[in-house]
């Protein structure tokens, strides 16, 4: 699908699913989703240059994903996809090519910032006055959601805490933490940052490129715009971090409490077997079938045994509460 964004009589002009054949005088951004291949023919024809590959969008070594090409910027980022939708999060890359009349984005995913970026453009006029600057509100936007995903998952991390580290009440601490449900959120949790983690050091890197070979000519706005969103990388990076640690003290603790449990499970049962071991004694003897046992003779016999039994429980309970065991 192609989308063109062009800026006509002041106002800007966003046409969907744009024709490849005929795309519109003055278009300022070309938005490229999962270009068939006339797509990608009509638009490196009017960029002058060939748009990368799938394979060399997902080339790992930063000289592939950041370049200069017949004066062109090609920079490859990741983009967190994926979340708003309820699935596994995944960092989708994204490649924006840059001219000094033209930007180019091309794209499999649909992340949320790209759908949200059109009305940044409409209540911000100076954002569409150039390529570098709808290069840079567009990063902004995708710098923005990484923080707004950022807030969340610590936000999901503290409900998950407070879950796993609750006092609650005598009937509450009785019943067992639902370990496994706990890691699973922690897992979602996990997942999301390393790809948020993966998306900020790749924007970061992109925008120090950028920074480097095209923001010579930019206005002083968008100069402060771009120092601020370099600010903004670092700090997100930093909090990533620091939500990664939290993370891993959770799942630790967790993990120490669910042993602690099991513990506490095995000591009930270890003194309930060490309770009833001398009544069962006391059963098993006067259980034997001998000819000579003077007790299954004696009136008071019966109530003996029975009596034996409990003493010999009640005893074993007495000591245990003595010393604190129980």
């Amino acid at each position: 699908m192609l989308r063109t964004f062009s800026v006509r009589d002041g106002h800007l002009h966003v046409e969907e699913d744009a024709p490849a054949d005929a795309l519109p005088l003055g278009v300022l951004w070309l938005d490229l989703q999962s270009p068939s291949a006339e797509e990608e023919a009509a638009v490196e024809r009017l960029a002058g240059l060939d748009i990368p590959t799938r394979a060399e969008a997902a080339a790992i070594g930063e000289s592939a994903r950041l370049y200069l090409e017949d004066g062109a910027l090609v920079m490859t980022a990741a983009v967190v996809a994926g979340v708003s939708e309820g699935r596994r999060p995944v960092a989708a890359d994204v490649t924006f090519v840059l001219t000094s009349s033209l930007l180019v984005t091309v794209r499999d995913a649909d992340p949320l910032p790209f759908r949200a970026f059109v009305q940044k453009c409409k209540r911000e006029p100076a954002v569409r006055e150039r390529p570098e600057t709808v290069f840079l509100a567009l990063v902004e936007t995708i710098i923005d959601r990484a923080a707004e995903l950022l807030d969340g998952a610590q936000a999901d991390l503290e409900r998950v805490s407070a879950e796993a580290f609750a006092d609650g009440d005598r009937q509450a601490r009785r019943r067992p933490i639902d370990s496994r449900l706990l890691v699973k959120r922690l897992g979602r949790i996990n997942a999301l940052a390393a790809r948020l983690r993966e998306s900020l050091l790749g924007l970061g890197r992109m925008l120090a490129f950028f920074r480097q070979n095209g923001a010579e000519g930019l206005p002083e706005p968008a100069r402060r715009r771009l120092a601020s969103m370099e600010g903004d990388v670092r700090a997100l990076a930093e909090f990533d971090a620091q939500l990664s640690n939290e993370l891993s003290f959770v799942l630790e603790a967790l993990f120490g409490l669910t042993n602690a449990e099991q513990n506490r499970i095995m000591r009930v049962f270890t003194i309930a077997s060490v309770l009833f071991l001398p009544p069962t004694l006391v059963g098993t003897i006067y259980g034997m079938n001998f000819e000579v046992m003077p007790e299954l003779k004696w009136m008071l016999g019966y109530p003996m045994a029975l009596g034996l039994m409990a003493a010999s429980a009640i005893l074993p309970y007495w000591l245990f509460r003595r010393n604190g065991w129980l």
